[in-house]
């Protein structure tokens, strides 16, 4: 399973990709805003956006992607790791829900 992250510091991009690892996800992080940012995201099965760290267009092209995919869409203020080990959690609470 693969989760995107949108936003959060370019110098924890290991440290998130690492703590998706150790959770059993692929982390694909996107600090900055890219060429076709809702293509790369299309496949993904999860989304968590660090809402204070990241452009208000990218938020909304995230957005915008989970609601036409159906794809899980997690939010937190800030951008650390735990915050990102709490929104995986959601995500494995969600796939236990359903």
């Amino acid at each position: 399973m693969s989760v995107a992250i949108v936003g959060g510091l370019d110098r924890l991009r290991r440290s998130y990709e690492k703590k998706c690892q150790d959770m059993g996800y692929q982390g694909k992080v996107f600090t900055k805003r890219i060429p076709k940012l809702a293509d790369r995201m299309t496949g993904v099965s999860g989304i968590v956006i660090f809402t204070g760290t990241v452009a208000h267009p990218m938020v909304a092209e995230a957005t915008r992607v989970a609601r036409m995919c159906g794809i899980p869409l997690e939010r937190s203020h800030s951008s650390s790791v735990s915050a990102l080990k709490r929104c995986l959690e959601g995500f494995s609470e969600s796939e236990v829900n359903a």
